[in-house]
């Protein structure tokens, strides 16, 4: 004799099967869910609810995220973030519309660390940064900067997080400078000032060490790679060196060049766990380096040098960035905030990624993120907003 049981009391007593198992199990279960799965389970049930906040999931959840990326969007008509996995950009783990952020619709994003997005608000007459977390829906409006910045001058900023404490970190770059008219190039910096900004403390900090007499990209943002933030500075004379600044000590230290006293157009990340300049000084291709170990300038090397479409041969001035090698070879690149582009390592073709986004006045901005559930609330100190 068959028992027939109706798919509502199948899916009630599966609930009750796990209502009934230790929590320690359940949290070990539910870490190994997509991150998507995991948010959705926060609705059914107050014990999962609770689970699936508990700091313990959220950091044993995040050591087993497959990393992903979070893309940010703009157009006229729609502002819009959204984190999804590499595999596919269409089908978002999380999606958000930045106009309940800020009405602004010059939003950039400046950094991305163990889930957490730095988000800035391009717009000079205010210059607004957030912390914010996609999948818990959270944000915080960090305390307003001192200064006003306005051309020449210029900021930048980078965000990370200590190694021996895991305090976040944003460090806030800003320099007031003389323009030679004719050429463009920096003639002086009368002023240059650093700042920090710890998670959890509401306030800016100065750093009292002063910056060399270095000039800064305001379309750079600090590389965060083990414990440091790294940017491709300017001296005087035109040359490109890197900055690296110590999170843990906030302390500037030299940090060797692929190849010191060259002009490039270029941007620091990281590849394969290994920090990388991306250079497109080339008419024709993107040139990437890797520094295959941490610190040695002798190991920078050559690593891909990939073609430019036709449409994009010529002479540029536009920071490309590296995204991710994927698995079948194929590097991801992100071409100022214009577009992504696919690079295929076998017929060294580049293409356009189809963003689903409509042509005219639009910007598109890509970053590396891991997904995680930690909560913004953690900052005792902070307003935590939901999105």
């Amino acid at each position: 004799m068959a028992f027939i049981v109706s798919p509502s009391k199948s899916a009630s007593h599966r609930r009750d099967f796990l209502s009934r198992l230790p929590s320690h199990l359940l949290i070990e279960i539910l870490s190994r869910l997509p991150a998507k799965s995991l948010v959705q389970c926060k609705s059914v049930c107050k014990q999962w609810l609770d689970l699936a906040s508990d700091p313990y999931l959220a950091k044993l959840h995040f050591a087993r995220s497959k990393p992903g990326v979070a893309i940010h969007q703009s157009e006229p008509s729609k502002n819009l973030l959204r984190v999804a996995d590499f595999d596919d950009f269409h089908a978002p783990t999380a999606e958000i519309d930045l106009e309940s952020l800020t009405p602004s619709p010059s939003v950039a994003v400046d950094g991305s660390v163990k889930g957490l997005l730095l988000l800035r608000d391009a717009n000079y007459k205010r210059e607004a940064l957030y912390v914010c977390n996609p999948l818990t829906r959270e944000y915080i409006a960090l305390a307003s900067p001192n200064q006003i910045v306005r051309y020449p001058s210029i900021v930048t900023h980078g965000f990370g997080v200590t190694n021996s404490t895991e305090e976040f970190k944003i460090v806030r770059i800003y320099q007031e400078r003389e323009i030679d008219p004719r050429s463009g190039s920096c003639l002086r910096i009368p002023n240059s000032e650093c700042q920090v900004y710890t998670l959890g403390t509401g306030e800016w900090r100065e750093v009292g060490e002063r910056l060399a007499p270095f000039a800064y990209d305001g379309r750079l943002i600090g590389q965060f790679f083990r414990g440091n933030l790294h940017w491709i500075i300017e001296d005087l004379n035109g040359h490109e060196l890197i900055s690296a600044f110590d999170l843990e000590n906030e302390s500037f230290h030299p940090f060797p060049a692929p190849f010191p006293g060259r002009k490039l157009l270029g941007s620091v990340g990281v590849l394969d766990d290994c920090l990388c300049l991306c250079d497109n000084t080339s008419n024709f291709e993107v040139d990437i380096w890797v520094m295959k170990e941490y610190g040695v300038g002798k190991s920078w090397s050559k690593r891909f040098v990939i073609r430019k479409m036709p449409e994009l041969i010529g002479p540029s001035f536009e920071i490309v960035r590296v995204l991710k090698v994927l698995g079948d070879g194929n590097i991801l690149l992100v071409w100022a905030d214009y577009c992504v582009l696919n690079y295929c390592s076998k017929s060294e073709v580049t293409q356009e990624v189809d963003m689903v986004q409509s042509r005219g006045p639009n910007s598109v901005e890509a970053m590396h993120y891991v997904p995680s559930l930690m909560s913004l609330k953690s900052f005792v100190s902070e307003k935590v907003v939901m999105f």
